[in-house]
């Protein structure tokens, strides 16, 4: 008997069906990479770590938000909850959507960017083209892409649930939410991390400094981790919860 919550044959057959019908995937991915090759002929300059990744991130939890598209009007949420495929797979391809296909499809685009630019210039100077390795000028520092991490995976979390919460306005009503909700979390994270180096160095002098942060940034992964299960329940029981409101009309 097929699995009832999941099955690799029908979420794979489902998961072709959302990126197929989906509408706009590919206009973004032409927007996008426009606007990056434009700005990087008007500039001369490759895009920094820092402004590619507030980019994605400012578009994934807009894509975020954008997934309300399924649940309103009425007759789009009975379609979107009468499509065989189970509940769960249906979640889980929204995730798949904001976590794999958003940073892979920005990536592409500043790859074929990159060269677009290049081309254009050499186009206009009447010159060969200086063609340089893949997102060549782009920074990364590990640290610092672990931060963003930490930052994209429970932002992300928190619209998607947006969109199954608020089907109007929920941009901006999840944003309204998540300053909220952030200031909260940031405040019990200074308060928990200061109370453990405090303790930390009541008994040890600044030699301990690095296992005070390192044990500050164990805490901050773990407590990412849980805040973005959390939203991703919450979400999936809202999309449930659909499912079983519906059925009783």
């Amino acid at each position: 008997m097929e699995n009832q919550v999941f099955s690799i044959s029908r979420f794979g057959a489902y998961l072709n069906k959302y990126f197929s019908e989906y509408r706009g995937l590919r206009l973004q991915f032409a927007i996008l990479t426009g606007v990056f090759a434009a700005l990087q002929f008007i500039f001369g300059s490759k895009p920094d770590f820092f402004n590619a990744s507030a980019a994605l991130f400012l578009f994934a939890i807009i894509s975020a938000s954008s997934l309300n598209y399924f649940f309103t009007p009425r007759a789009r949420k009975i379609k979107f909850l009468l499509t065989p495929a189970s509940q769960f797979e249906k979640f889980l391809a929204m995730v798949v959507h904001l976590y794999i296909y958003i940073p892979i499809m920005f990536a592409v685009a500043l790859f074929v960017a990159q060269y677009c630019a290049t081309l254009v210039t050499a186009l206009f100077t009447l010159s060969m083209p200086q063609f340089e390795a893949p997102f060549a000028g782009i920074d990364v520092d590990g640290s610092v892409v672990l931060l963003y991490i930490l930052s994209y995976l429970p932002a992300v979390a928190f619209y998607l649930m947006g969109a199954t919460i608020f089907t109007k306005n929920s941009f901006l009503k999840t944003t309204g939410l998540y300053i909220v909700v952030s200031f909260a979390f940031m405040l019990l994270m200074t308060i928990a991390v200061g109370a453990h180096a405090i303790g930390v160095n009541a008994f040890s002098e600044w030699e301990n400094f690095d296992t005070v942060n390192r044990a500050g940034a164990n805490f901050m992964i773990v407590m990412t981790v849980v805040v973005t299960l959390l939203f991703f329940g919450v979400s999936y029981m809202r999309i449930s919860e659909m499912e079983v409101n519906e059925t009783k009309k």
